[in-house]
């Protein structure tokens, strides 16, 4: 009994210290109880080396497994870099890359909102990169898409900082770094354009050097069908969709910049193009109801001004 305790008590304060550590703290006192003769203790070295050298294999296969697969991973990035992949989604997985119903109910009112604040105020605008694609390929917001883009010129941004509190009152938050963004739910950025010799470019032209209009792309702009409602775009996006989006109107890209990505990863879904098809040009749905909140808004500021006069 003794020795069966001692034996115990051996392997115990082995394994709650630092293994072979452990071993040569524990080792003395155990040896004299347990292994009185050479040829156990001999044992009992031998058992210990196999068990670390197992341990040892072990955590050594883990981690080459865990090099192999990223190597693997990296490879194939690295061949998406250079080879388009072309797939065609069935209905069901299309359906799977829609946004939400919330989310593409709160971007149609976004849009719907400063639609109206901007042409109220005489501040004329475009919808442009993402958001000007979905107006031409699906005639709304393209289904996975998860924000609004339009551009306005320089000459009219004083006065758009001028109505800024005007969004705040409907709700929205406000931020501004290079681009304004209206956040509610979704945001919209806001690019401010300026000309440069023969062509239309915003703050950001070096990022996205084919973001751009000539004179006659973007002018006299006009109107478009944006789910339920119309909103302002290029007279001629052709041009601008072509350079930016190549065989935008044969494929799509499906992928969301705005969502976390590993570098390498966001490889494979840059270059992965998906065959347009007819649940694929659906836009994001569904279109409302929408509120008719700038009114609303209007009528009460109209309202508390009577009431103090």
């Amino acid at each position: 009994m003794i020795k069966l305790k001692s034996i115990l008590n051996f392997l115990y304060n082995i394994a709650n210290k630092d293994g072979f550590k452990g071993y040569k703290e524990c080792r003395t006192s155990a040896y004299k109880n347990v292994f009185d003769d050479s040829s156990t203790k001999s044992t009992s070295k031998f058992h210990l080396g196999i068990s670390d050298t197992k341990n040892l294999l072990s955590l050594q296969n883990i981690i080459g497994l865990i090099l192999i697969i990223f190597a693997g991973v990296l490879f194939y990035a690295y061949i998406l870099q250079h080879e388009w992949r072309y797939v065609t989604l069935s209905d069901a997985q299309v359906k799977r890359y829609r946004i939400s119903e919330k989310k593409a109910l709160s971007l149609y009112q976004l849009m719907k909102d400063t639609h109206e604040l901007l042409t109220k105020n005489n501040i004329k605008y475009w919808i442009e990169s993402g958001t000007l694609l979905g107006a031409v390929r699906h005639q709304g917001i393209i289904p996975f898409d998860d924000d609004l883009d339009i551009g306005i010129m320089h000459e009219d941004e004083i006065h758009f900082q001028q109505i800024l509190p005007q969004f705040k009152q409907l709700g929205y938050r406000i931020k501004h770094n290079k681009i304004y963004v209206i956040c509610g739910e979704r945001c919209l950025d806001i690019f401010i354009f300026h000309k440069e010799k023969d062509k239309f470019v915003h703050i950001l032209y070096d990022q996205y050097p084919n973001d751009f209009f000539y004179e006659n792309e973007l002018y006299p702009l006009k109107k478009y069908k944006f789910g339920n409602i119309e909103v302002y775009g290029p007279f001629d996006p052709i041009g601008n969709l072509n350079r930016q989006y190549p065989e935008w109107d044969k494929y799509a890209i499906i992928y969301s910049p705005h969502s976390f990505h590993l570098l390498f990863l966001s490889n494979i879904e840059k270059k992965t193009k998906f065959i347009l098809t007819p649940e694929l040009l659906k836009p994001a749905q569904p279109f409302g109801p929408l509120k008719d909140k700038v009114n609303i808004v209007n009528s009460a500021n109209i309202y508390n001004d009577m009431d103090y006069h």
